[in-house]
């Protein structure tokens, strides 16, 4: 049986068990772990794709250690860890050259099977997803550590103004208008969060801008849950499905295409 143009596909793994591959000329990283195997989640992510075809490529190695890199620095980020010099290298070297004022979308998601958050933010036109370890709870703080995670990193990678466009009112009022006092609400994460915004100080800037189902944030929180759900051997909802789709085509169309 003759297999379709758009059904194949050419997958390079990164060498030596890097959690990096780039499949269909896109490239994808995930966290490193013990049990993890990457040629297993390749397939997996082929499969849920529809490629029927998936032959190895070669000279494409480099961008799945990039990918890798990145994933592995924005994951220690993410929770909180300490990065190293090729931490900080990789995700420099994702977006080279930062600086000025950058727009900073941001979504999150909370799993309502199990309360894993997964967030979803631009940096520019800069995609970027990744799932909180070891952390649950509600929609509004995988919002709220969206924006947290999205501005540490932008500053990591040298940009000195930061203007935030976030569907959740809460924050844009706690932050934009003061309609929010601070002392009424508390919590950890709303510590950390007020904490980086004092710093930042008026290099920061809110904006309320409604995020749709379709839009990169979201899709990306998506994304970001259904690799780590396909990385473990488990099924994806069918808004996990989709997005898996939608990112992907978006990515190989440069980021220019609809989420």
């Amino acid at each position: 049986m003759t297999v379709a143009r758009h059904q194949r596909a050419t997958l390079t793994l990164a060498p030596g068990g890097a959690a990096g591959y780039v499949l269909d000329g896109v490239p994808y990283g995930v966290p490193p772990r013990p049990d993890l195997e990457v040629s297993a989640l390749a397939a997996r992510h082929a499969a849920a794709l529809g490629l029927l075809e998936v032959q190895s490529g070669q000279g494409e190695e480099e961008r799945a250690v990039r990918a890798a890199a990145v994933a592995r620095a924005l994951g220690a980020l993410a929770a909180g860890e300490g990065l190293g010099a090729a931490d900080l290298t990789a995700l420099r070297a994702d977006q080279p050259g930062a600086a000025g004022e950058v727009r900073v979308r941001t979504d999150g998601s909370a799993d309502k099977r199990d309360g894993s958050l997964s967030l979803g933010y631009l940096l520019g036109a800069r995609p970027y997803g990744v799932v909180l370890r070891g952390a649950a709870g509600h929609e509004a703080l995988a919002e709220r550590e969206a924006i947290r995670v999205a501005l540490m990193h932008a500053r990591l990678l040298g940009f000195t103004g930061f203007h935030v466009q976030s569907d959740h009112k809460f924050h844009v009022r706690r932050y934009d208008e003061a309609l929010i006092h601070r002392g009424r609400r508390k919590s950890a994460s709303l510590e950390r969060l007020d904490a980086l915004v004092d710093d930042l100080g008026d290099a920061v800037t809110f904006e309320y801008v409604e995020t749709l189902d379709t839009d990169a944030p979201h899709r990306l929180a998506l994304h970001a849950r259904a690799l780590l759900r396909l990385s473990a051997g488990q099924g994806l909802s069918r808004a996990q499905a989709v997005a898996v789709r939608r990112v992907h085509y978006a990515l190989k169309l440069g980021g220019a295409g609809l989420y």
